[in-house]
Formats: C-alpha cells, sequence, structure tokens
C-alpha cells in the first residue's frame, strides 16, 4: 500500500507541475537537464559515487523496477559495495518537460544491463519505461525522484 500510495503522490504532483507549466518551455534549460540525464547514466556505468553524490539531491526518492524503494544513501551503498552494478544504459525516446524555472520531468524508456545481486547473480538485461523528476537547487539540476517499470512487451524473451 505504500508504494501504491507514493505512485499516487507523484502522479498528483506532477500532474499539477504540468498544468501549471508555462506555454513555451526553455530549449536550453531542456539540452541542460538531458546533459545532467546523460552524466547520471554515465556515473552509474562507471559506478562514480562522487557524481553520482552531486547529481542526486539527499532527499530522492528511488523507486525501482521491483517496487524497492531506495534513498539516496541505501542506493549510493548499494553501488559503493558492489552489490548494484550498471553495465549500460541504452535511452530510447527521452523527453524533458520544462515546469517552471525550477522542475523538469523526463519520461522515455531505457534498456539497462545489470548485475544486482540483490536480484540475481548474474548479469541481466532490463527494458524500463521511467519517470524521472529534477530540481533546479542553488543553480544545479538535481534528480529528486525516479520511477520506473518494466516494459514486458519489449523484455527479451528466456
Amino acid at each position: 500500500m505504500t508504494r501504491l500510495s507514493l505512485w499516487f503522490a507523484l502522479s498528483v504532483g506532477i500532474t499539477g507541475l504540468l498544468a501549471a507549466q508555462a506555454p513555451s518551455a526553455s530549449g536550453s534549460a531542456e539540452k541542460e537537464v538531458m546533459a545532467v540525464e546523460q552524466a547520471r547514466t554515465t556515473a552509474l556505468e562507471r559506478s562514480d559515487i562522487a557524481a553520482l553524490d552531486r547529481i542526486m539531491a539527499d532527499d530522492v526518492t528511488y523507486v525501482h523496477a521491483s517496487g524497492k524503494v531506495d534513498t539516496k544513501e541505501s542506493y549510493l551503498s548499494a553501488i559503493r559495495s558492489g552489490q548494484l552494478h550498471y553495465i549500460s544504459w541504452q535511452p530510447r525516446d527521452l523527453h524533458v518537460r520544462i515546469v517552471g524555472d525550477s522542475a523538469a520531468v523526463i519520461d522515455g524508456e531505457y534498456t539497462v544491463r545489470v548485475t544486482d545481486s540483490r536480484v540475481q547473480p548474474s548479469p541481466f538485461d532490463i527494458n524500463l519505461f521511467i519517470l524521472t523528476v529534477y530540481a533546479r537547487r542553488n543553480g544545479n539540476w538535481q534528480q529528486i525522484a525516479w520511477q520506473s517499470t518494466r516494459n514486458v512487451a519489449a523484455s527479451p524473451s528466456k
């Protein structure tokens, strides 16, 4: 029930933000946010904790496709320990929307190759639909929320 409540609250909040969006979003801000998102996936592939620490807000909520919810601390700890290791992130159809002057929403798809010993010991591929939210804080874009779900139709057959 907690995950459902979190998802509902996130959906309602984002819907409200999008409704308040200015008619013309800045192309420059969109490029900035997409550059930060690319830096995030590169940092994940390299297990670059310092870069991830800068990109992820201290209060980020990270909801995996499995339903597992991580805080920044628990997520970075899993990467640091090697329990969670991202091998590759391949984006597909990512779209960014700027909301006002301090929020951005990205939606789209990723194909991810990952080793997550919390799930299974060997590397696996997962196709995801994603929704992530960034906020401009102290002049920098930071990830404040991540929600993913499996794209079952695109998942490799076993």
